[in-house]
């Protein structure tokens, strides 16, 4: 299938006046760090398209003779995006690549990715459907709940704010089919023109233009990303095995092109272990450890978010009540282990979180999942929250949401953590110790840690502290620091305690030698 340059970019070839010509044109959008306001402009220099994978996207302008970058622009947006929010244009996606795609892009106006299907679900902090969530509330179409429950002034110009924040990680085709490469005389196909049929890993996250996709839900949020090095944070994780192995997202995750069923941009969530690991899921199924799901023993140095607050700070440089200071970034060495809906023992990286200025919550205190487990994989997510509580106690910002983010966690896969990292402690109880660094707004870099404990009374986050937080003007340590005031808020009755060993002799006997563990039926 061939394409002409109206066929993607549009604008009028019938007019030989270069203004009407280019009227209604596509052109790259500027996300400027002012307002994270969008705008459209001809370019003076090429796009620079090297450097660090997770930005290697840059406007160029320039500047005394030189070409530069260009420093107020944030990141850069396609053409299928609306420059009033940043979400996806549809409109311009159906006059473009749906043209010629039309029932890939019907079945992905209809996809979760193509409707925000799951994020834009959480419509309040407290929403008694799904809870709070690290991401943040869904501010598009959803103020009225937002802003009334909002103990500080909140208004709509805010609110539009945060959703354009939200919406640079939602996708439109370019994002995960487009591919810029720098010209190179090995690859006469690699250019500016160079577009993808399969999308590649980096394309999920993020394909260099400095917006997250899922390096944000992967390395951030759950901690455990697959490429690591760059994308993860701290930088310089080591990376998934399949990633090392050449095995791609696509490969193990569902999609239109191993099941055309699904529909056009339609992925499960939940990855196929048994293509390739047909006999080692056999034999898992008949070890003691049959319950544990793959990831519970294969994922370990849990690292990304530690800690996020959501409180009053600067947005792109405007005033908000809910500015999410988030980089609270560690390692959690083994995660931990809590029970699915099916019973299933699943990896999870508990870590406190809050929103301050709340006023009302109808929330329940204890361990929420926020999808029913029989809902289809494609609709399914195995996360949960538990909530603790509104609680006061802040010189301001009061009254604070509190809760504790409970994503499953999905990568890295590698070796399998040791026999000792679940069952040396008494009564099942599960502990670690987290160190983190802060380097966010509002205060110069600190460092800190704190103690995730699991047992039979509860789960819990408890000795907080930090060496001394020096606070930037015009900020408030309880905006990005709550819990320097509430120390041991952060906890949910429930029994968590892995299950206790009913043979110790034969634990013993096998611990720490694989072969006679396998042999034994304790681990596949």
């Amino acid at each position: 299938m061939s394409a002409g340059c109206v066929d993607c970019h549009m604008g009028d070839p019938s007019s030989s006046d270069r203004t009407a010509a280019h009227q209604g044109m596509g052109r790259l959008h500027l996300v400027r760090k002012k307002g994270m306001l969008a705008e459209t402009t001809e370019r003076s220099a090429p796009l620079e398209l090297t450097g660090n994978p997770m930005t290697r996207i840059k406007n160029q302008v320039i500047k005394d003779g030189k070409v530069v970058i260009d420093p107020n622009v944030a990141l850069v947006l396609y053409q299928d995006k609306r420059l009033d929010n940043l979400s996806q244009d549809f409109s311009t996606i159906e006059n473009t690549c749906g043209s010629c795609h039309a029932k890939e892009f019907t079945e992905f106006t209809r996809s979760t990715m193509g409707q925000n299907g799951k994020q834009s679900r959480f419509q309040s902090w407290s929403d008694p459907q799904r809870g709070p969530h690290n991401c943040g509330a869904w501010f598009d179409g959803n103020y009225d709940k937002i802003a009334p429950n909002t103990a500080v002034p909140f208004s709509r110009e805010q609110s539009a704010l945060n959703q354009r924040s939200c919406n640079t990680c939602h996708v439109g085709c370019l994002d995960c089919h487009y591919d810029p490469q720098p010209r190179s005389a090995a690859n006469p196909r690699a250019g500016m023109h160079s577009f993808n049929r399969v999308p590649k890993p980096e394309s999920c996250y993020g394909g260099g233009r400095g917006q997250i996709c899922h390096a944000g839900p992967e390395e951030r949020r759950r901690g455990a990303g697959y490429f690591g090095g760059s994308y993860a944070n701290p930088e310089g994780m080591e990376p998934d095995v399949h990633q090392v192995k050449k095995v791609v997202c696509l490969d193990c995750h569902e999609n239109s092109g191993s099941n055309s069923g699904l529909g056009h941009a339609m992925v499960k969530r939940q990855g196929r272990c048994d293509k390739c690991h047909e006999r080692q899921l056999a034999s898992h199924q008949r070890s003691l450890h049959k319950s544990l799901a793959c990831e519970a023993c294969h994922v370990q140095n849990v690292s990304g978010y530690q800690g996020t607050y959501w409180g009053p700070g600067k947005l792109a440089g405007i005033e908000t009540p809910y500015f999410k200071y988030k980089e609270y970034y560690g390692i959690m060495k083994e995660p931990i282990l809590i029970r699915d809906q099916k019973g299933r023992w699943i990896p999870v990286k508990p870590f406190p979180m809050a929103v301050m200025n709340q006023k009302e919550s109808a929330l329940k205190p204890g361990l929420h999942w926020r999808w029913p487990a029989d809902l289809p994989d494609l609709q399914r997510t195995d996360d949960a929250f538990g909530y603790v509580g509104l609680v006061g106690g802040l010189p301001e910002n009061n009254r604070a949401l509190l809760w504790i983010q409970m994503d499953k966690v999905s990568h890295k896969y590698g070796k399998s953590r040791s026999c000792a990292s679940c069952h040396d402690l008494l009564d099942g109880e599960q502990r670690q110790v987290v160190q983190w660094d802060f380097s966010d707004a509002g205060a110069l870099p600190f460092s800190g840690s704190h103690t995730v404990t699991a047992g039979k009374k509860g789960l819990s986050i408890r000795d907080m502290k930090s060496e001394k937080i020096e606070v930037s003007a015009d900020y408030r340590l309880s905006s990005l620091a709550p819990w320097f005031y509430l120390k041991d808020r952060w906890h949910i009755d429930g029994d968590f305690s892995l299950p206790s060993i009913k043979d110790r002799e034969l634990y013993t006997s096998v611990r720490g030698d694989v072969g006679k563990a396998r042999s034994a039926k304790v681990i596949h």
